[in-house]
C-alpha cells in the first residue's frame, strides 16, 4: 500500500513538474500564439507611435544643440574650445547635407585662437625650448571643417582657404601653406590673388625667423628656397603683378636663404635699384615699381651685412636714405664711345631720375653697425655711433616741437638710441683691445643714460600738464559714443574682396605712456649693460694691456708713451708707479722661489696669478 502511495505521488510530482516545463515554454513562445485582429492593429499602431516619437526627440535634441552652437557663436567673448565642442556635439547628431555652409565657415573662424595670439604663444614655445609636435596645434579642426564641407556637397570659397593660410603663416607652416594652395588652385580650380600668394610667402618668413634647429637649418633652408620658386613660377604663368606686401616678404625669403643673383634680380624689377650702381636707374626695370619702404631698406642693409661686402653696404645705406636730387640724373649719361676721344661730349641723355629711398629708423642703425664692427671696421662704426647720437637728438628736439604745436596729431619718432645701437661698437672695440675707442664708447654711453634720464622726466612733466588741461575743459554735453559693435562670426561678407581697399592706411599717432615705457626701457637696459659688463670689460683690458706691456718693461724691451711721442725704455719703478700696481707680497722660497706675486697680473712664467675678489663674466661682444 505505501508502496502504490509512493509511487503515485512520484507520478503526481512528475506530472507537476512537466506541467510547469508545459507553461513555461509557452510563455516564452508566446510570439507564436494566435492573436485577434484588433489587437494586431493596436500592436502595429504603438510600435509606428514610438518611432515617431523618437524621431520627434532626436529632432528636438538636434535643434537643441544647433541652437546651443548659434549661441555660442553669436557671443561677443566666445571660446574657441567651447565652439568646437558645440560643433562636434553637434555633428555627431546632425547631418552633414542638412547644415548650412554658413555654420560651416562661421565654424572654420571660431574653432581656432586668432592668428595674433596663436603667432605669439607658437613663438614664446619656441623660444622656451618647447616646440610643438605638429607645426599648427589645431590642424585636426581645420581638416575636419573643410572635410565637412565636401561631404555637404558644398564648395568651399577662397576666402575660407584665406583663413587657413593666415592661420598656418602665424605659425609658420609653409608645407602645409603649400599644400593648401596646391589644393585651391588644382583641385578646387579657384583663381588666387595677390594675397594667397602673400600669405604662402608669409608662412615662410616667418618660418625663417623662428628659433629652429642647426641640424634642421639646412634643410628648411633649401626647402623654403625651393618652395619660393615655385611660387614665383606660378605667379609668372598667371601674369600676376608684385604688391608691396608680397615683394618685400619676397626679398625676405631670399635674405635668409643668401640667394644673392635672385636678391639682386628682384631689387632691380620691383623697387628699380641697381645694388652695383644705386644712385642710377637699372637698365633692365620693370614699369610696375613698388614704393621702398623702411622694411625693404633694413633687408637690403642686412642682405650685403651678411655677404661681408662693407664698401657696398655703406654705399648703399648712404644713397637710399640721402638720395642726390633728380636734377643730378642730367650729369650722367650713359652713351660711352671710347674711340671718339676728340671734340665736345655728348649731353646728358638721360631724364631726371629721383632714386628709391627710405627713412632709416633704429633697426636701420643697428643693423648698420652690426655689420660695420664684425668686419673690423672700427673708423666706420665710430662715424656712425656718432652719427645716430646727433640723430635721437634731433629728433627729439623735432617730437618735442610738434608736441607744442599740435599735440593731437603728432605722428610717433622712427628712431632712438638703444643697447643694441652701442654694444656692436663696443664689441669692436673688445676685440681689437681698442682703449680708445673702448673709452669713447662708454662716454656715449653715460651720456645716452644722461639724456634718456632727462627725456623722461621732461615727457613725464609733459603728461601731466596734458592731463591737466583736459580735466580744465569742459566736457561737450551733446557727445554720444558711437555704438557697439554687436557683429557676430555668422556676419561674414564672404563676397568681399581679398585685396585690400585703395584707401591710405591710417598714420598712427604719438602715444606718450607707449614712448615713456620705451624711453624707461632702453634706460635700464642701458645701466644694467654698463654696470654688469661694460666696467667688467673696461678694467679686464686694461689690466691686459698693462700686464703686456709690463712684460715688455720686464724684459728690458721699449715700450711707446703718448706723453713722450716716442718709444724709451723705462725702469721697472717708474712703469709700477705709471700704472700704479700695488705692492705685492713675497712668498716664502720654498714655494716659488721669493717671486713677488702683484694683485691682477701675471707673475713669473709659470702663468701664477694672484686670486681676484669676484670671477670675471663672459661677455658677448657681438
Amino acid at each position: 500500500m505505501r508502496r502504490q502511495l509512493s509511487k503515485t505521488c512520484l507520478s503526481a510530482t512528475s506530472h507537476s513538474h512537466s506541467i510547469r516545463r508545459l507553461l513555461h515554454a509557452s510563455v516564452r513562445c508566446s510570439s507564436a500564439i494566435t492573436l485577434p485582429l484588433h489587437i494586431v492593429h493596436d500592436a502595429s499602431s504603438s510600435r509606428s507611435t514610438i518611432t515617431a516619437s523618437q524621431e520627434g526627440s532626436q529632432d528636438i535634441v538636434r535643434r537643441e544643440k544647433l541652437s546651443a552652437l548659434m549661441d555660442v557663436l553669436s557671443r561677443k567673448t566666445r571660446s574657441h574650445s567651447r565652439v568646437w565642442s558645440c560643433y562636434v556635439d553637434l555633428m555627431s547628431y546632425a547631418e552633414y547635407d542638412k547644415l548650412p555652409l554658413e555654420v560651416h565657415q562661421a565654424v572654420l573662424r571660431r574653432c581656432v585662437p586668432s592668428f595674433g595670439t596663436l603667432r605669439t604663444w607658437t613663438a614664446s614655445r619656441m623660444q622656451a625650448g618647447q616646440a610643438l609636435r605638429a607645426p599648427h596645434f589645431y590642424e585636426a579642426r581645420l581638416k575636419t571643417v573643410m572635410r565637412n564641407i565636401r561631404a555637404a556637397d558644398a564648395n568651399a570659397t577662397l576666402e575660407d582657404y584665406h583663413v587657413i593660410l593666415e592661420q598656418f603663416a602665424a605659425v609658420g607652416h609653409y608645407t602645409g601653406s603649400m599644400h593648401v594652395f596646391t589644393e585651391l588652385a588644382h583641385v578646387c580650380k579657384l583663381e588666387p590673388t595677390p594675397k594667397t600668394f602673400g600669405l604662402c610667402f608669409k608662412a615662410m618668413a616667418h618660418r625663417l625667423s623662428l628659433p629652429m634647429y642647426k641640424a634642421q637649418r639646412a634643410d628648411i633652408v633649401a626647402d623654403t628656397s625651393k618652395l619660393c620658386r615655385k611660387l614665383l613660377k606660378e605667379m609668372s604663368a598667371r601674369d600676376m603683378p608684385f604688391t608691396s606686401f608680397n615683394l618685400d616678404l619676397t626679398v625676405r625669403i631670399l635674405k635668409e636663404v643668401l640667394d644673392q643673383e635672385g636678391f639682386s634680380q628682384l631689387m632691380k624689377l620691383g623697387y628699380g635699384i641697381d645694388l652695383d650702381y644705386p644712385d642710377h636707374p637699372p637698365l633692365q626695370g620693370s614699369s610696375m615699381q613698388s614704393p621702398f619702404s623702411t622694411s625693404a631698406l633694413n633687408t637690403t642693409l642686412d642682405m650685403l651685412g651678411r655677404l661681408g661686402n662693407v664698401a657696398k653696404l655703406v654705399q648703399t645705406f648712404e644713397v637710399l636714405t640721402q638720395p642726390l636730387p633728380p636734377q643730378a640724373s642730367q650729369h650722367y649719361s650713359q652713351e660711352f664711345d671710347d674711340e671718339d676721344d676728340f671734340g665736345i661730349a655728348n649731353p646728358a641723355s638721360t631724364e631726371p631720375h629721383q632714386a628709391p629711398h627710405a627713412q632709416p629708423n633704429t633697426t636701420s642703425y643697428n643693423i648698420l653697425l652690426k655689420h660695420i664692427s664684425r668686419a673690423g671696421h672700427a673708423a666706420f662704426a665710430r662715424h656712425y655711433l656718432f652719427q645716430a647720437m646727433r640723430l635721437d637728438r634731433q629728433v627729439d628736439r623735432h617730437l618735442r616741437a610738434q608736441l607744442h604745436q599740435n599735440p593731437h596729431a603728432t605722428p610717433p619718432p622712427r628712431f632712438g638710441i638703444n643697447r643694441g645701437t652701442i654694444i656692436p661698437v663696443f664689441g669692436e672695440a673688445n676685440r681689437d683691445k681698442n682703449m680708445e675707442l673702448m673709452r669713447w664708447v662708454g662716454w656715449v654711453t653715460r651720456k645716452t643714460i644722461k639724456r634718456k634720464k632727462s627725456d623722461i622726466a621732461w615727457y613725464y612733466r609733459h603728461r601731466d600738464s596734458m592731463a591737466a588741461s583736459a580735466s580744465s575743459e569742459p566736457a561737450p554735453s551733446n557727445s554720444r559714443s558711437p555704438p557697439p559693435d554687436v557683429s557676430t562670426a555668422l556676419d561674414v561678407d564672404l563676397d568681399a574682396p581679398s585685396t585690400p581697399p585703395d584707401s591710405p592706411t591710417p598714420e598712427k599717432l604719438f602715444n606718450i605712456n607707449l614712448h615713456l615705457s620705451i624711453l624707461q626701457k632702453n634706460l635700464d637696459e642701458l645701466v644694467l649693460w654698463y654696470e654688469n659688463h661694460y666696467e667688467v670689460a673696461l678694467s679686464r683690458v686694461t689690466q691686459r694691456v698693462k700686464e703686456r706691456l709690463g712684460r715688455r718693461v720686464w724684459a728690458g724691451k721699449d715700450i711707446y708713451l703718448f706723453s713722450e711721442n716716442a718709444r724709451v725704455t723705462m725702469p721697472r719703478k717708474t712703469w709700477t708707479r705709471i700704472v700704479n700696481f700695488k705692492p705685492g707680497k713675497t712668498r716664502a722660497s720654498s714655494e716659488h722661489d721669493g717671486r713677488v706675486l702683484r694683485n691682477g697680473w701675471v707673475a713669473g712664467y709659470k702663468g701664477l696669478r694672484a686670486p681676484r675678489s669676484q670671477p670675471l663674466q663672459f661677455f658677448d661682444p657681438s
